[in-house]
């Protein structure tokens, strides 16, 4: 009797230890019908997104999800209960969502302050806090019930109580007749996974104010505002992001890695919002190049089908991802083709694990959720081709004739080469790119035998006002041609276009922000590109202002 109290005991406590850490890894999700899902069932695979300028396709293979840009307008509705009050204030509240600089809490930035940096100020999202709103039941009854259908009961009693004070039209920001962002932020913990009120986003049919109260989410107060689920949640609402399953803790819509302070937005979602600078390489690349963190991007695409694609950058554990295991080049498989991650079939976004292993994308919430092994570089892996492991392969089997080899050790500067043929003698690889945040415009270094001139256009400053949920194809702003170029005085230009800019150029480093904005392109042009490949007089005045940067460089050094 004794040995089976005691079995009963130990699986008991087994039982609740497994289900208390399965519910720590797991975050919140998408709620459709009152069913979970990996995606948005209205953005299909290889269909735009639906909408009007929201939602417009731009550059090839970029804006595939909805790109909100310039003021984005979100409502904040607090929640208690009978037997659930909020343990801190509506005023505390609206200073965690909206307040820059924001550092309560443990805290090292409001939610405002986590899409201003990871859009390099291109996304200035503000939450209008409304509430307390009493619920008519107890908090236990609503976390109860099989599924979602006790928070779905809740959310149409809260839209209906307070539909007499709130203009909900005020909350279509690209004047599509649909709500973009409408949060209920409860009072309490989070509750049971997978059924209540656990954290979620869903959808609305509810029309209020001549618009469709669209996507909403919700989310718990618990003890102290923390900034993972909120900004994973607003992910899903404003960008139509999936939930990355199999991704560890690469990605603020992956693992809950960091809860207080998250990891940031991945680079494939930011190139595709057109946040970060974007150099396309082709099979005909031969080229050195040198990334650095929240610089340019570089990718590499099917050319049968274009939204399918590698794509790689320099990661360090520093800032807001500190709590990532390594640094490096980080490599990123992408096929549009696939609707969502769920592991272990073949993923949407996949990382490309340096170490040749499957480990990330063979589970939902891989744990650890990274390794120095998952990048690039000297001292795990050089070579990233057609027979190295991992294989540079398309998710159908077929090679993709990528090749990036000599990578050079983890740092704030990482060289490497692409192609299969030899290195121009003078080379046609561009700078990284210096990146930053908002307003700070700084250039990269000059390449390694790249030229110094010909910047490309810099990051837009914050600041603007006004929404603009932008046409894709737009150019951004252009910087100076100088290496180094000045930063823009002007607000967010009226442009969300991914700055992309085809290889082969003799510079792709990035320059300062001009305060001027670009003349908008159609969606067919090239999207924000400032190669200097201009023929005749501006390319003699390229070469001039090249050497008048190298000259100017050297003095300095000279005088330090």
């Amino acid at each position: 009797m004794r040995t089976f109290s005691f079995l009963r005991a130990a699986s008991i406590a087994l039982l609740t230890a497994t289900i208390t850490m399965f519910a720590g890894s797991a975050h919140a999700t998408i709620v459709v019908n009152g069913k979970t899902v990996s995606a948005w069932p209205d953005l299909e695979p290889n269909q735009p997104p639906p909408g009007i300028a929201f939602d417009r396709v731009g550059a090839p293979g970029i804006q595939l999800f909805p790109h909100p840009s310039g003021v984005v307008r979100g409502l904040t509705i607090l929640v208690d209960f009978s037997d659930q009050t909020g343990a801190y204030s509506k005023s505390e509240i609206d200073d965690w969502l909206n307040t820059q600089g924001y550092n309560k809490f443990g805290l090292s930035g409001s939610i405002r302050d986590y899409y201003l940096k990871q859009s390099n100020g291109l996304v200035d999202y503000q939450n209008e806090v409304h509430g307390f709103y009493r619920a008519k039941k107890a908090k236990s009854y609503y976390q109860g019930g099989n599924a979602y259908e006790r928070a779905d009961e809740l959310w149409a009693e809260v839209i209906d109580a307070l539909d007499a004070e709130v203009d909900f039209s005020k909350f279509d920001n690209d004047h599509d007749g649909k709500t973009e962002a409408i949060s209920l932020l409860y009072a309490g913990d989070e509750g049971t996974f997978g059924k209540g009120l656990w954290p979620h986003a869903s959808v609305s049919n509810d029309q209020r104010d001549g618009v469709r109260v669209n996507r909403y989410m919700m989310t718990a107060m618990d003890d102290q505002p923390t900034n993972y689920v909120f900004a994973h949640e607003s992910g899903h609402m404003l960008f139509g992001w999936p939930d990355l399953y199999g991704v560890g803790d690469y990605s603020i819509m992956a693992n809950r890695g960091a809860n207080t302070n998250p990891v940031g937005v991945d680079d494939v979602l930011r190139a595709d919002q057109g946040w970060i600078d974007l150099v396309d390489i082709t099979s005909t690349t031969n080229a050195r190049y040198q990334a650095t963190p929240n610089g340019v991007v570089y990718r590499y695409r099917n050319p049968a089908r274009p939204t399918e694609y590698f794509l790689w950058s320099n990661v360090q554990n520093v800032g807001e991802w500190q709590s990532l295991a390594g640094g490096g080049l980080l490599v990123w498989h992408f096929d549009k083709s696939i609707n969502g991650n769920n592991p272990p079939q073949t993923l949407q976004l996949a990382v490309v694990q340096g170490g040749g292993t499957r480990q990330l994308s063979a589970t939902q919430w891989p744990s650890p959720g990274s390794a120095k092994t998952d990048f690039f570089g000297k001292g795990v892996n050089t070579e990233f081709a057609a027979t190295t492991k991992p294989a540079s392969k398309w998710n159908d089997g077929t090679a993709s004739g990528l090749r990036i080899y000599d990578i050079g050790a983890s740092s704030p500067s990482i060289a490497f080469s692409v192609g299969v043929g030899p290195l121009p003698a003078t080379g046609d690889g561009g700078s990284g790119g210096g990146g930053g945040g908002p307003s700070s415009g700084a250039s990269g270094a000059a390449a390694h035998a790249g030229s110094p001139f010909g910047g490309s256009s810099g990051a837009a400053v914050a600041g603007g006002s006004g929404t603009s949920f932008a046409a894709a194809g737009a150019a951004g702003a252009s910087g100076a041609p100088s290496v180094g170029g000045t930063p823009g005085a002007g607000g967010t230009p009226d442009v969300g276009g991914a700055r992309s800019t085809a290889s082969g150029a003799p510079s792709t480093g990035s320059g300062g922000s001009s305060s001027a904005a670009a003349p908008a392109l159609s969606a067919q042009d090239e999207a924000g590109c400032a190669c200097s490949t201009a023929p005749g007089s501006s390319r003699r005045a390229a070469l001039a202002w090249g050497l008048a940067a190298l000259v100017f460089g050297a003095i300095r050094r000279r005088r330090r």
